[in-house]
């Protein structure tokens, strides 16, 4: 299964990251497998994660916090056209829901 983040940039340069392999680190520093040049995003922001063909995002302690639609969360699912911000930058989720994990999706707890 493809997920991709498109970046909503207000410039109109919106940067389309493929996620190859999960988990991903989406962050600040340099390791992480998705850099994001924000100076309120966290060094290690959040995680990405596929759970039962579902985007799920994690937040890794980040000191301005992870929001899906606006909501800020510790855990939650990220679906097809959701928004996921963190600092001051968004991205839109863009992918097909599909089962392929055969992890359990008890595993998955929302704060929504």
């Amino acid at each position: 299964m493809k997920f991709k983040l498109i970046e909503l940039n207000p410039l109109g340069h919106n940067r389309k990251v493929v996620l190859d392999k999960l988990p991903a680190v989406l962050g600040r520093s340099s390791s992480s497998q998705i850099l994001v040049a924000d100076q309120w995003v966290s060094r290690r922001h959040c995680e990405l994660d596929e759970v039962d063909g579902v985007l799920v995002v994690r937040d890794l302690g980040s000191r301005h916090g992870t929001y899906v639609n606006g909501m800020r969360v510790s855990e939650a699912r990220l679906l097809p056209d959701d928004k996921l911000t963190v600092g001051l930058t968004s991205f839109v989720a863009s992918y097909r829901v599909g089962v392929r994990s055969a992890r359990p999706a008890d595993c998955l707890a929302t704060d929504r």
